[in-house]
């Protein structure tokens, strides 16, 4: 019997982009989702796109602190100041001395990627656009450009961490995505970035999902589903407030096994079922 590897695995190859409010819980669902996704026999690739949260998926996924993070794809393209800006420039994104653009000659990252630019645990990898070192270093739009632009051959499901807010829409950043996820917490300013998010997906004509996060009890649910009104559709999954998590967050450790995991598996089985 043939098998039909692309309804096996209808993840693969995609580029997920997930995003909310700070505080939220964005890198904690990507590692959660890559762990899970990694269980589904994927190969994953995660790509660390907030400029801002020193450490996160390093710690989360490798136990590691900042001496531990794999060097910034900036640098692979020529450093921050050769990428520029997508407001100031939205050309695409290209390798050092090639006028190629990445989307359309992707990056083999077997090939062309040196190990000093990931870390790797079994069929997973990680990489790490760039943060905000110092003083002064100015605008984070050419990380946001290695965000959009920066795609691999292969069938690896891409998790892309993005930084807090609704900045990255007015720098067209979804626009090189195939589906958007959401993250909401217990609070009132999450529903409204959720409300500009899908009018911003509703004019890229991008598919998004949200994720209801750390929900302490169903009286919450409840009123968080009330809240997001005709929204409550695009609701993908639902998981709820898990103290290993913040224990594991206040430890400075890896992730372990937790129920939030169990929860994050029936996420992606769902993801897996709308796309």
């Amino acid at each position: 019997m043939t098998v039909n590897r692309q309804s096996d695995k209808p993840l693969r190859g995609k580029r997920i982009l997930v995003c909310g409010k700070g505080g939220c819980g964005k890198s904690t669902m990507v590692a959660l989702m890559a762990v899970v996704l990694q269980q589904k026999e994927y190969e994953v690739l995660v790509l660390d796109g907030d400029a801002s949260n020193p450490e996160g998926l390093v710690r989360l996924l490798f136990g590691l602190g900042v001496e531990g993070e794999p060097k910034p794809l900036i640098e692979f393209f020529g450093g921050i100041d050769v990428v520029t800006c997508p407001v100031d420039d939205p050309s695409p994104l290209t390798r050092i001395n090639d006028t190629n653009p990445i989307p359309q000659d992707r990056i083999d990252a077997r090939k062309e990627i040196s190990p000093e630019y990931y870390l790797q645990n079994g069929s997973m990898i990680l990489l790490q656009a760039g943060k905000i070192n110092t003083y002064g270093q100015g605008c984070d739009g050419p990380l946001e450009k290695i965000v959009r632009d920066f795609m691999v051959k292969g069938d690896a499901v891409n998790l892309i961490d993005m930084k807090a807010g609704i900045e990255h829409f007015g720098r067209k950043i979804p626009d090189q995505m195939d589906v958007l996820l959401c993250v909401l917490d217990c609070t009132f300013e999450s529903v409204s970035i959720a409300k500009r998010i899908a009018e911003f997906c509703q004019e890229a004509e991008k598919d998004f999902w949200l994720i209801l996060n750390k929900i302490g009890s169903g009286d919450v649910k409840s009123m968080l589903m009330d809240k997001l009104e005709k929204l409550q559709d695009r609701v993908i999954g639902s998981i709820l407030y898990d103290e290993e998590l913040i224990k594991v967050g206040l430890a400075g450790s890896a992730l372990g096994e937790c129920k939030a995991m169990e929860q994050v598996g029936h996420l992606v089985d769902r993801l897996e079922q709308v796309i």
